[in-house]
């Protein structure tokens, strides 16, 4: 099989695997090209990294050739690139991963990220570490991955948060500890470390203490 009939066939396997739906599952049996099968992942995206499809995918992009990985280029998908468009495939990268313009990177393994401009980052997986600088913003799903905000970068969900300067955070069940900020907005259980009076908004049971008891 070549490049395109063993992708193919991979991403049969894995929609069978998680019962994806039925329209994304037939745009990729009509798909005839590895840049037509990028823009159903793209078309599905959000589906893709929040399901076990995405798991999947992972552990088979560490088996397939890198030829097979060069072609995703001609679909706007990269894996483990430094990049300023296209969507970025965060998979176990031998060194830090930059990503600035507008961007998208997508962590599914412990990785170090950093952003500027207006690139976003989304993380679903623990161990990872995520800077942001700029206009850049990021989505968090796990409490044990740092995320470090600078300027006006803004960052939510769950994460072991710092912040810098004029970072906006909007934090829930994670920590946040605040070396300055433009606004923090903590819920659920969060913790907010800081000395500000202002700025700093605690719903539910999110709590804050002295910078000082950190």
């Amino acid at each position: 099989m070549n490049n395109f009939e063993k992708l193919k066939e991979i991403c049969r396997l894995a929609c069978h695997e998680r019962n994806a739906c039925r329209n994304g599952f037939d745009a990729l049996m009509r798909a005839d090209s590895i840049p037509q099968i990028m823009q159903v992942w793209k078309d599905n995206w959000d589906d893709i990294f929040r399901s076990r499809y995405a798991d999947i995918m992972v552990k088979k992009l560490t088996e397939v050739d890198k030829s097979m990985i060069a072609e995703f280029r001609k679909g706007g998908v990269y894996v483990n690139e430094d990049r300023t468009d296209g969507y970025v495939i965060i998979s176990n990268p031998t060194l830090p991963i930059n990503v600035g313009g507008d961007a998208r990177a997508y962590i599914f393994t412990a990785a170090e990220v950093n952003a500027t401009d207006n690139a976003q980052v989304y993380c679903r997986t623990a161990g990872a570490k995520i800077t942001l600088r700029g206009h850049s913003y990021c989505h968090c799903d796990n409490s044990d991955t740092i995320v470090e905000v600078y300027n006006f970068a803004k960052a939510d969900g769950q994460m072991q948060c710092h912040t810098y300067n004029a970072a906006q955070v909007n934090i829930s069940y994670g920590t946040l500890t605040d070396y300055g900020h433009r606004r923090i907005t903590a819920s659920g259980g969060a913790v907010v470390y800081s000395n500000a009076t202002k700025g700093i908004e605690l719903s539910g049971e999110a709590i804050q203490h002295p910078l000082e008891d950190v």
